[in-house]
């Protein structure tokens, strides 16, 4: 089976089990690295339960090794609700585990089934906040696709 094409680039794959607090790294063309962060491993979104929360810090390295002192504890993009699939097909090595970092972005979810903005919790809000996410499960392609978005290097599209 041929993999979509992607922006992000392949590394290793992690087939260990997953715990909250692993930071993760995502690899660019040119030695452009981002570091997320697992901070659920039972999030409910849309339905779904026992999702992976994730977070995506929103500076930019040119060094596959892990800050320890991360220069901004902001979101690139709203958290996200993946499945394991962008873990186990080598595109986001688990390479260190911390406790959760706090973030300093305001963000929300919209639902579009229904039309509506939503809380962390799923409760409906009058009006976006900050960052606003999709209200559902997504994998590594969506990720990709978003953060491929604002670094400003396109939106791979299969022939």
């Amino acid at each position: 089976m041929e993999l979509p094409s992607i922006n992000m680039e392949i590394q290793s794959p992690y087939r260990k089990k997953l715990k909250v607090g692993d930071i993760f790294r995502l690899k660019y063309p040119n030695s452009r690295y981002l570091f997320g962060q697992i901070t659920s491993l039972s999030a409910k979104a849309a339905g779904f339960k026992d999702c992976i929360k994730i977070n995506v810090f929103e500076s930019e390295h040119n060094c596959p090794d892990y800050p320890i002192k991360q220069s901004s504890k902001k979101l690139l993009i709203a958290p996200l609700f993946i499945n394991r699939l962008g873990f186990s097909r080598g595109y986001m090595p688990v390479i260190s585990n911390t406790d959760v970092i706090k973030t300093s972005s305001k963000y929300c979810y919209f639902d579009a089934l229904f039309k509506k903005h939503l809380n962390d919790d799923g409760v409906e809000i009058p009006q976006a906040t900050g960052l606003v996410g999709a209200w559902g499960l997504s994998n590594y392609l969506v990720l990709d696709d978003l953060v491929s978005e604002i670094l400003g290097i396109g939106v791979m599209e299969d022939a």
